[in-house]
């Protein structure tokens, strides 16, 4: 091997070690927040105080700030997702479909893709799946302020994959399936992951309290 050879070997090496150092690094921050059970309300009592303007598939204007008086899911999903976003929302109708007498219940998905999933994209989704419904918000935005807002508020973030990692083109995040409760107070009760058993008890049981202390 020519010196220019192993000069470009070398560098390679060090690339593909601060990426998987970077991977690994995020997916331990994120191990720490977000357990099999959902971290508590108790043990991180974390009221929302920051809000930005989102679209909603129907093109309107919308503020999380609005849901005050409401408990509410909130999770992440895009449109083109080969994995499970959709899965994540069917649990969410699942809990919908449950509590289908609850006025006070509100589900939140925000998208991760913004500069793809405009109104009309989250509106064909939703409609394709059964979700549609004036007590679910769809949201996209501009995708930086949106990112950062889901990661600084509610803690749910999104990687972007290497060319290499991804199944299919559209295989383009790298996200753990993560939904926020949220109570009247907008104060984070938990997170849950809907398809871990205990957690998605854990978030049924919270959901359930929270919906009934926002009566009181």
């Amino acid at each position: 091997m020519n010196k220019e050879k192993k000069i470009v070997f070398i560098f390679v090496i060090i690339a593909v070690l601060l990426v998987a150092g970077f991977m690994v690094l995020w997916q331990f921050s994120t191990a720490n927040l977000y357990t099999s059970k959902g971290n508590s309300y108790k043990d991180n009592p974390r009221v929302i105080t920051k809000d930005i303007e989102m679209i909603d598939s129907n093109g309107e204007a919308k503020r999380l700030m609005d849901l005050r008086g409401k408990v509410w899911l909130i999770s992440h999903v895009f449109t083109r997702c080969p994995g499970q976003c959709a899965g994540v929302c069917v649990v969410l109708d699942e809990i919908r479909q449950e509590l289908k007498e609850e006025e006070n219940l509100h589900l939140v998905s925000v998208t991760l893709d913004p500069d793809h999933d405009s109104p009309s994209h989250l509106k064909e989704f939703s409609q394709k799946h059964g979700f549609d419904s004036k007590g679910w918000w769809f949201l996209t935005g501009q995708a930086t302020e949106l990112n950062d807002y889901m990661m600084q508020v509610f803690s749910l973030s999104a990687q972007e994959k290497e060319e290499s990692e991804r199944v299919n083109p559209d295989d383009l995040f790298a996200h753990k399936p993560m939904v926020a409760l949220v109570d009247h107070e907008l104060k984070i009760r938990g997170w849950f992951n809907p398809f871990d058993k205990s957690s998605s008890k854990a978030l049924r049981q919270q959901l359930l309290l929270s919906l009934n202390e926002s009566k009181s």
